[in-house]
């Protein structure tokens, strides 16, 4: 791999203003290319380096970026690198050569085990680290326990592979540190919850233990066109990581899903025999004891549904206190919430449906059909949002996980650990912060489900025959068991959340809110899946069909 070279006086000139009118050029390639890169159908215009902090050394660097794009939009990433002799970083970015000769590699800093070391030294002993625009400022909280002292902790670490939108740090079984790689003004509802949850004892999701924060320096005269959508105001921090103790986990509940999966088809396939159509409604089926049969083709996951669903409620039991102050206290869900909320979801079946109508030409098979079907009930899927005007819903708004699903779950071999309250990543940071219903997290659980079943169409579940043969049994099979593990989940969370004031009491307001917020999901899901997976598109679009049918 031939990388670009760029020449220096010394190493320490290359995140100095010489090395970065060097490096700028050379950076949209480069950043198209990450993983972690959130916005690659964006055609990237250039991408300034605004700050450079120096952390662990004169040759390790965080780099705040602003990268602009040819519609207009701006977003700032953070990039980590360091010049080294050799680098074991499979992030390279260029050469840097010096007048003598020398060369360097410069790439991501995160392959050092020493910078890795230094970035949890930061949060130990409450350092900050200054660059020309701003500070980046490591602090402790109360859980976490580890002195600051004279030596430096090291621990052996390694960086994660399980993440895409940001990146981890493993510090042997003791902490992880997520660092952000798109960072934007304001609270980060990832730390902001995580520290709430922990303060008030909640065992089901890691414990916060610190933060990294970059602010702009009071002194700082940023030209107008720095950091993006900051307007100006040097008080405002941007979250750069969170340090969290480390969970053993055997995977996320995904994962574990799937492998449930394998099993139940393996089992229910060798009855040679089509699945039982299941036709009551999921908040009706879950009042229903399970079937002796179902059980044993379920086995232990049934039980482990059910546990999620208590899990899920005493996460909203803790959010909803009464005493957390202004950013968490529940607010009664008044007549324009339901008005807004109601918008909110016309707004995503206008996205779907006009998307639906210029791609179906280019649909196959189930797909293609699902699809028909779909757009000639354009109006009662508008329709079935009708009942959120009536108001009058006997629940609280709160804050919520806000995107989840079994991905964001970790399974610990007994139980489970919620993790990740960044909420959806392409949504503004106001809306991720802000209050909604509780329903809103089960439905998404509830299509995560469908998901896992569904993904057995496409490969994803071991052992499972994909012939056009066998399709036929193994969808049918799939709405059986996402049918009865969703009642199993509902019965969990109902019976925990009981008369908790984020739970309707009436029966039929549970039923509306359910259906409202199941369908905006799978609408949403049509969407990206249109864009991104096509074929994919047939399992949000069954699950609309089968909730309106």
């Amino acid at each position: 791999m031939v990388l670009p070279l760029i020449t220096v006086d010394s190493w320490d000139e290359v995140f100095e203003q010489r090395g970065r009118y060097q490096l700028e050029p050379i950076l949209p390639a480069f950043i198209a290319a990450r993983r972690w890169f959130r916005s690659k159908a964006r055609a990237i215009r250039c991408i300034a380096i605004d700050d450079a902090i120096r952390i662990g050394g004169a040759e390790a660097c965080v780099l705040v970026l602003r990268i602009e794009y040819a519609d207009g939009a701006c977003d700032n990433y953070l990039l980590p690198l360091t010049v080294a002799k050799h680098s074991g970083s499979d992030e390279l970015l260029a050469e840097a050569a010096t007048p003598d000769g020398a060369r360097r590699v410069i790439g991501g800093a995160l392959a050092n085990p020493q910078f890795r070391d230094a970035l949890l030294n930061a949060i130990r002993c409450e350092e900050k680290f200054e660059g020309k625009a701003g500070e980046m400022v490591a602090s402790r909280t109360k859980a976490y326990r580890e002195e600051c002292g004279d030596a430096d902790l090291r621990i052996e670490s390694f960086v994660s592979r399980a993440e895409q939108s940001n990146t981890s740090i493993i510090y042997r079984d003791r902490y992880i540190l997520k660092l952000f790689r798109k960072v934007e003004p304001g609270v980060n509802p990832d730390i902001e919850i995580g520290r709430f949850l922990t303060g008030r004892g909640f065992k089901h999701t890691p414990a916060v233990l610190g933060t990294l924060e970059y602010r702009l320096l009071d002194r700082a005269q940023r030209p107008p066109d720095g950091l993006c959508a900051q307007g100006g105001d040097a008080a405002v921090g941007y979250a750069a990581g969170i340090l969290q103790e480390f969970v053993p986990n055997q995977g996320d509940a995904w994962k574990y899903t799937l492998e449930a999966l394998s099993g139940f088809f393996a089992r229910a396939l060798a009855q040679g025999e089509q699945a039982p159509e299941v036709k009551r409604h999921p908040l009706e089926l879950m009042k229903q004891e399970m079937p002796v049969e179902t059980r044993e083709l379920l086995e232990a996951y049934a039980d482990s549904a059910r546990l999620l669903g208590k899990r899920t409620a005493e996460m909203h039991a803790a959010l909803a206190d009464e005493n957390g102050g202004p950013d968490f206290a529940p607010e009664r869900f008044a007549q324009e919430d339901a008005e807004k909320l109601y918008e909110e979801m016309l707004g995503q079946a206008d996205i779907t449906f006009e998307l639906l109508k210029r791609k179906q030409g280019a649909m196959e098979g189930s797909a293609a059909e699902s699809a028909q079907e779909l757009l000639q009930m354009e109006d009662r899927v508008r329709e079935r949002f009708s009942a959120l005007r009536a108001g009058g819903m006997d629940a609280v708004r709160m804050r919520s996980h806000g995107d989840y699903h079994l991905g964001q779950v970790l399974w610990t071999g007994k139980d489970f650990m919620i993790i990740d309250f960044e909420g959806e990543p392409a949504r503004p940071l106001a809306d991720r912060r802000a209050k909604t219903l509780a329903m809103r997290d089960v439905a998404g659980m509830i299509r995560s489900f469908q998901y896992a079943a569904f993904a057995a169409l496409f490969g994803q579940v071991s052992g499972v025959p994909v012939e056009p043969e066998s399709m036929s049994a193994v969808e049918g099979w799939a709405a059986y068991w996402t049918a009865w593990v969703s009642a199993a989940y509902l019965h969990g969370y109902f019976e925990e959340a009981g008369t908790c004031s984020f739970v309707p009491a009436d029966a039929e307001q549970r039923r509306i809110l359910f259906d409202a917020f199941l369908l905006q999901k799978a609408l949403y899901e049509v969407a990206y899946e249109l864009n991104n997976r096509p074929d994919w598109a047939r399992i949000p679009l069954r699950g609309i069909l089968s909730l309106m049918n």
